[in-house]
């Protein structure tokens, strides 16, 4: 064998050793995974219990599968970090870098705070951000060696990423661009028919979600209970009650409402009023969700300040430090929660684990664990990929910068809480955008001719690639 072709090989497999030696470490910091509420309701679903698309379906489906092979958290959890790393390993793999340049991507991406913390939780929202990373690393493969195989692998990702979380699609659109402008490259084909084509695999990965979701047991909807937040809200703010009487437990006021508010969560309101206040998923007749629906909109047209000063105190919540007395739950779930007859779970009392623990403890508080430095360096970052993105790497860091903010930006109305993990998509994908667009120049496969060897393959099998090298 050649020392060009043992180069080749070794190029090829060490990113992947490294991503295992990456997964290795979660599961021996995190398993079987942390259980919160939300993920205790899913395996309850799960094993058998009444479904609603409260829950991700789909993520309902798959935990159903893992469960016919391993019952509990364990196998739905791997599979998560399956996906992150092997779509780390793939980017780095499209890249091209250099050893030093690779392993630095690889840490940069995976063991930042927020990223790290997360990823030892079974929440869709792990799962979106893992789903969305392995995206990213096949169509940059697709990128870089042209080959085609690649954009056959994004789809079935984005269909995971689309179905796992209600408020997926703004983030899947800059992705369903770039296949798009993969799957047409070379073609001369303009704008007008790359944005048809992405729109279409956004609808196909819609009515795919859809159809998953149509087959629950419940259906329900979602914006009650943003409504009853902001109407609580805006209640608090102008001494004024606009929630509507059968939202109201008997004898409910402004100053029972008051006590119970907190800025970070809808929750504590529904858990410590004196007189209680109705589930906002609870079965409302047709009559009563127009009621909400309007009197919501007219409490929003009366009163914008304090709509806009709710809103606003979330998003400094959701984006920002989390104070010492807010609950810890709001950044992580070290827990194994119990839900109806789950079976118990043991909580992982590794040394390791305890460290991490140890640690977040220290910095649940602090800017460590807060969403705004990765998105502030997504900022900065956008500068530096506007200036590069004559190559294909910059490009790639405009597109996953495109979707870490369209993802983000609806949340400032739409978060029911301050929750972390909400971000944790816009905080990874902005550290993928700084590797691709601090390396854009070093970047031999991104920019349009292949690492190596081995990425050569027939022209036949391989995309279209114009003059320039790059699309």
């Amino acid at each position: 064998m050649s020392a060009r072709s043992e180069a080749a090989i070794a190029w090829r497999g060490w990113p992947w050793l490294a991503a295992g030696a990456g997964l290795l470490f979660d599961v021996a910091a995190y398993w079987p995974g942390h259980v919160s509420f939300d993920a205790a309701y899913a395996w309850w679903q799960a094993r058998g219990g009444t479904t609603s698309d409260l829950t991700s379906p789909l993520f309902v489906h798959i935990w159903r599968g893992c469960e016919a092979i391993a019952s509990g958290p364990g196998l739905p959890f791997v599979l998560h970090l399956l996906l992150f790393w092997s779509g780390l390993a793939l980017l780095v793999r499209a890249l091209g870098l250099g050893v030093r340049a690779a392993l630095a991507t690889l840490a940069l991406a995976a063991f930042a705070p927020v990223p790290l913390l997360l990823r030892g939780h079974v929440w869709t929202d792990v799962g979106l951000f893992a789903a969305l990373t392995f995206a990213t690393g096949t169509l940059a493969c697709a990128q870089a060696e042209g080959r085609r195989g690649w954009l056959l692998a994004a789809p079935p990702a984005l269909f995971l990423a689309t179905g796992l979380r209600h408020n997926a699609l703004p983030a899947i659109a800059p992705f369903a661009l770039w296949w798009a402008a993969l799957a047409w490259r070379g073609a001369g084909t303009s704008f007008i028919v790359r944005g048809a084509t992405a729109l279409g695999l956004l609808g196909a990965l819609a009515l795919l979600v859809q159809a998953v979701n149509a087959g629950v047991d419940r259906r329900v909807p979602l914006w009650p209970s943003l409504a009853q937040w902001d109407l609580a809200a805006i209640s608090v703010g102008t001494g004024r009650m606009w929630l509507p009487d059968f939202m109201q437990g008997p004898g409910l006021d402004v100053a029972d409402l008051t006590q119970a508010f907190q800025p970070w969560s809808n929750v504590p309101m529904l858990q410590r009023t004196r007189h209680g206040l109705r589930d906002p998923f609870d079965d409302y007749t047709p009559a009563e969700l127009a009621t909400l629906r309007q009197t919501w909109q007219a409490a929003v047209t009366a009163e914008p300040r304090a709509w806009l000063a709710h809103r606003w105190r979330l998003t400094r919540a959701l984006f920002g430090v989390h104070a010492a007395d807010w609950p810890r739950e709001l950044v992580y779930v070290d827990a194994m929660v119990g839900y109806r007859d789950n079976p118990p779970l043991a909580h992982n009392d590794g040394a390791l684990h305890e460290a991490l623990m140890q640690a977040a403890v220290r910095a649940h508080a602090t800017a460590v664990l807060a969403a705004w430095p990765y998105l502030a360096l997504g900022l900065c970052v956008a500068l530096v990929a506007w200036r590069r993105r004559a190559s294909a790497a910059g490009r790639v860091a405009g597109v996953l910068l495109a979707s870490a903010w369209a993802y983000a930006l609806p949340l400032t109305v739409l978060a029911p809480s301050a929750e972390l993990r909400y971000l944790g998509w816009p905080c990874v994908a902005s550290l993928l955008a700084l590797a691709c667009a601090l390396f854009a120049s070093r970047a031999p496969g991104l920019a349009g001719r292949p690492p190596t060897a081995a990425g050569r393959t027939d022209a036949a099998r391989r995309l279209p690639v114009d003059a320039a090298g790059a699309d």
